[in-house]
């Protein structure tokens, strides 16, 4: 059984989107375990298929309810070795790249942050029979360290986040002039959320020295 009779047999949502482009095996038993044991669980808790892609070297497959999203993300570019996955959980645009790096976190930050002994890092590629168990063990921790996010209390989440994103710089973007001389400044889409990230810190500060929330 492989990823596209996983579609054969479950219908599309109505955003769904799937492109395929000359997949790897190993990108496709990826693919196949992601779809057979994670989507039952997000759709579980109301999540649905927005974006599958799975290409030679990497897999993005997304799951959106309303303004929440997972997105898991599986490279074996050779210039990333060693292969890795994410299992990624964000809350805004899930596909423009300046926006879903700065409004999610990964699952394994969620983990370090609720279990500070355990050991919380990306997930090792798996290859051939190591596939369904590591995703299997990926789902066990989803379900465990992001049943809040799940179930749409997002506090723990806008705390790690904001851990996160609290020192992180914006990107910078290096211009040439017509002499050839370059000058850098930041990308203003990053600086808008280091600006945001950095007020809804100060304000979740003050409400802590109110007692109103905790740390």
């Amino acid at each position: 059984m492989g990823f596209l009779d996983f579609f054969k047999r479950n219908k599309k949502s109505e955003t769904e989107r799937v492109k395929t482009s000359k997949p790897s095996p190993e990108q496709s038993l990826f693919a196949e375990a992601v779809l057979e044991i994670i989507s039952p669980t997000a759709e579980q808790f109301g999540f649905v298929r927005h974006r599958t892609k799975i290409e030679k070297y990497l897999t993005t497959i997304t799951f959106r309810k309303d303004n929440q999203y997972i997105k898991i993300s599986g490279s074996t570019f050779p210039m990333d070795y060693p292969s890795s996955y994410n299992i990624i959980l964000g809350v805004g645009d899930s596909e423009d790249f300046l926006e879903w790096d700065w409004n999610s976190v990964a699952l394994w930050r969620l983990k370090a942050k609720i279990d500070s002994t355990a050991k919380a890092m990306e997930y090792e590629f798996p290859l051939g029979k190591n596939v369904r168990q590591s995703i299997s063990n990926a789902n066990e921790e989803l379900l465990k360290y992001a049943h809040t996010f799940l179930n749409g209390n997002l506090s723990v989440f806008y705390e790690a986040r904001s851990e996160q994103n609290k020192d992180r710089e914006p990107y910078k973007i290096h211009t040439p002039d017509k002499n050839g001389k370059y000058t850098t400044t930041d990308e203003p889409t990053s600086v808008g959320h280091r600006a945001t990230r950095i007020k809804n810190r100060a304000i979740h500060i003050g409400l802590m020295k109110r007692g109103i929330v905790q740390a």
